[in-house]
């Protein structure tokens, strides 16, 4: 395989395409680290490229090498979110967390504002629960980890100041309890007389 560098009046598009050829080209005759590392030199030429962020991080993921790997699954949400793709953005997003977080206590930094960046695609796809949920996991995973760093809960994620925050607690689900009297009415339905 052609490892030259890119021809002089060659487009990114038509490198990233010849490159992605020959990794593809490697992979097929069992060479994949050779592939990997063509994959990445494409992903850098096109970081909004989401599928080929993906591809790149499932290679490096197979070859155990989750940093390289979760880097690429973080790139990966954040082109599918910038191709106008939110869903999509939430599985590399969550397996790009899990790679950070085995990796803890390595790059807590990079870890919190992941954290953060899930949290909030949750929130905005309408889950906040979830979100809120993501703060919470990766604050007690920094805790065990023996970290200094935090993911800080802002805005919709913060506890309100008038709830108890006990110990064990679910997070809030975000539904509204009903009124005393309605409840009586519900249930007086259920009560034997």
């Amino acid at each position: 395989m052609s490892q030259s560098p890119s021809k002089p009046n060659e487009t990114i598009q038509a490198q990233v395409e010849r490159l992605t050829t020959e990794a593809k080209q490697l992979t097929s005759a069992g060479k994949d680290a050779q592939a990997l590392d063509t994959y990445r030199r494409a992903a850098e030429l096109m970081p909004g490229a989401p599928w080929l962020q993906h591809r790149t991080a499932e290679l490096a993921r197979k070859l155990k090498r989750y940093e390289v790997a979760a880097r690429h699954y973080r790139r990966a949400g954040s082109a599918f979110i910038g191709a106008g793709f939110p869903k999509r953005a939430l599985a590399p997003y969550r397996t790009a967390w899990g790679l950070y977080l085995a990796a803890l206590p390595q790059n807590p930094t990079t870890f919190v504002a992941l954290s953060l960046e899930l949290a909030e695609l949750q929130r905005a796809l309408g889950f906040p629960a979830d979100g809120k949920l993501a703060i919470v996991n990766a604050n007690q995973a920094l805790s065990s980890a023996d970290c200094s760093e935090r993911v800080p809960m802002v805005g919709e994620f913060a506890p309100r100041t008038n709830e108890k925050n006990e110990p064990g607690s679910p997070p809030e689900s975000g539904v509204k309890p009903n009124t005393p009297h309605v409840e009586r009415r519900i249930l007086s339905r259920f009560v034997r007389r």
